[in-house]
């Protein structure tokens, strides 16, 4: 009988044979994974680690979440100029001094750059400077918190007397006027101990500081919970018509110039030690230097802290930069600069070189705003200046057409890499025979100057007082990023010229239009709730304080006070602090 073949099956068989079973597992699975009917389980499919399931026996394979690709960032140009920016368009001339000598070329030895990022005053809690940071869009700390009633509630009102002579014209300064608006810090413990404060608000816990510097030439210290003060006031000798600043380091100095030269001489800038009071430093007074013969410094102080530097505009018409070299002494009490690195730097342009007696002013009263090295500011005589400050070099400028008291405010989109100006202008060199003007409002291109859309605003007079846009626009953010909000004073073609204005900034149409009861030379504000809804807050010339919701333009409340409103508010939580013509300060509660 023959003997069958035996066949030998060979290792490899098995490997194949478990493959395809592994296989066909996977595809029954797979089935059962994606059958949804007859009752059948779902569940989830992924790349990962199989597990049993108890009650099914079934196997679950759990999904990774995959990661997103993190998006290229945008990169934002530095600025340049185009043809229509040019400097030489506008026959633009300069020199420079540093230290005292001539010089042809400028090369900072402390490079100032403000980050795209950058915090202003992010070692102190509150409100700094004009408008609370370098792009002047701001001037309220923190949230309203839950906002229910929707109405402005006086909580107290704060007495201060007295009045300077003026140093130009006749008459005096007195209260607080424009731009005037208060600074209002939460000190830390260790800086409140070695300060001049009254023993019975250093004991107090959480205590927020109000200071406010007037026309009267006192600098007041006030709790912002009841308005008591806080410690003795500072008598400067000169009238403060605009802001003063603190530093954002969170340093016990105060930085404040005065508007005009009052009875004891020339206008200076200060800088005051607000550990005593003490004056620390002056420059700018009787400045020889200077083109022009009037002598103001109404902008507020920026303080670049990485560098410990000051960059200042003033209506002089020179720019001031210089190294501070602050030395504070927390442990023994003390503080003192010794500013070195002084450069000036002065201007003339083809209007203020021609005109005669009418020839357009130099100088600048806004205040400058800061975006990496980069100084915006704009002048007496219509120009939007942008500078490199650690060359001083003019990048580009645009035509504003009008003398500018309104500190423009800078806007930075890193979605779309994009960067803003927003600006207005008064009513004076346009004005015709019968003193009125057409006064503009401009979104700008800040990497090149050109204007991106313009609206032809109102017709405002310069009779009896200046119109135009005196005050500075306010930001919308949050909810109401989509809009920027801008007072007009004395509107012609209004019943009661005062007029607050909604922009789309997307397109620059009007959104909504409200009308105060007189014009207004304060700067509104906007406060937001815990859902980020916007409330303005804004005063005017009559005396009375307006709520508005910032979306609708809906007016929620009034509040009727004393005093023609100048200055400008501002706002640490839920509480808004402003001064008035008639020698008071208020503290207000949005509730």
């Amino acid at each position: 009988m023959k003997r069958g073949r035996r066949y030998r099956i060979k290792p490899k068989f098995f490997v194949i044979l478990f493959l395809l079973i592994a296989a066909v597992a996977a595809v029954v699975l797979l089935a059962k994974a994606c059958d949804k009917e007859d009752g059948g389980t779902v569940h989830d499919i992924a790349f990962g680690t199989a597990t049993p399931n108890e009650t099914e026996g079934a196997v679950v394979v759990t999904i990774e979440p995959t990661e997103e690709p993190t998006p290229t960032p945008i990169l934002i140009p530095d600025p340049y100029s185009v043809d229509s920016t040019m400097p030489e368009a506008f026959g633009l001339r300069f020199d420079m001094q540093l230290d005292g000598d001539d010089i042809e070329e400028y090369s900072s030895a402390f490079r100032t750059y403000f980050e795209d990022d950058f915090v202003y005053a992010s070692e102190v809690r509150g409100i700094t400077t004009f408008r609370g940071n370098h792009f002047r869009d701001d001037a309220t700390y923190g949230t309203a918190g839950t906002v229910t009633n929707k109405t402005l509630e006086l909580v107290w009102t704060q007495e201060i007397p007295g009045s300077i002579e003026k140093g130009t014209g006749s008459g005096s300064w007195f209260g607080v006027g424009w731009t005037g608006q208060p600074l209002i810090v939460e000190w830390d413990k260790d800086t409140i101990d070695i300060m001049n404060i009254y023993d019975s608000k250093k004991a107090k816990e959480g205590l927020v500081e109000i200071v406010y510097a007037t026309e009267a030439s006192y600098i007041y210290f006030l709790d912002l919970e009841d308005g008591s003060f806080t410690r003795d006031k500072i008598r400067g000798g000169w009238t403060f018509k605009g802001s003063g600043a603190i530093d954002p380091r969170g340093y016990p100095l105060l930085y404040v110039g005065a508007g005009d030269s009052g009875p004891n001489g020339g206008a200076k800038n200060f800088i005051f030690s607000l550990i005593d009071g003490t004056e620390l430093y002056n420059y700018g007074g009787g400045d020889k230097y200077s083109l022009r013969s009037f002598k103001g410094f109404d902008a507020a102080t920026l303080v670049d802290a990485a560098t410990d530097s000051v960059t200042y505009a003033s209506e002089t018409g020179i720019i001031y930069r210089f190294r501070l070299n602050t030395n504070f002494d927390k442990v023994n009490g003390t503080i003192s600069i010794s500013p070195d690195n002084i450069l000036k730097w002065r201007y003339t342009t083809e209007r203020t070189r021609t005109g005669g007696s009418s020839k357009y002013w130099l100088g600048f009263e806004t205040s400058p705003v800061f975006w990496r090295n980069y100084m915006y500011v704009a002048d007496n005589a219509g120009n939007l200046f942008c500078i490199d400050v650690n060359t001083m070099k003019v990048i580009w400028m645009q035509d504003v057409l009008d003398d500018t008291n309104c500190t423009p405010i800078f806007e930075l989109d890193k979605e779309t890499g994009e960067a803003f100006i927003y600006i207005g202008t008064s009513s004076h060199w346009t004005a015709d025979s019968n003193e009125i003007a057409r006064i503009p409002f401009w979104k700008i291109n800040a990497v090149t100057g050109e204007i991106i859309w313009k609206d032809e605003g109102y017709r405002c007079t310069r009779t009896n007082v200046s119109g135009g846009v005196q005050a500075s626009p306010a930001n919308g953010k949050n909810n109401v990023s989509d809009l920027v909000f801008v007072s007009y004073a004395m509107t012609v073609d209004t019943e009661t010229m005062g007029t607050l204005v909604a922009y789309s900034k997307e397109t620059g149409e009007k959104v909504w239009v409200k009308q105060l009861k007189r014009y207004s030379y304060s700067s509104p504000i906007v406060l937001y709730d815990d859902n980020g809804d916007g409330y303005i807050v804004t005063f005017d010339s009559s005396g009375t304080a307006y709520l508005f919701d910032a979306r609708t333009g809906e007016l929620y409340s009034t509040l009727e006070l004393e005093g023609n409103f100048e200055g400008s508010p501002a706002a640490f939580g839920n509480m808004i602090v402003i001064g008035t013509r008639a020698s008071k300060i208020y503290g207000i509660k949005l509730s």
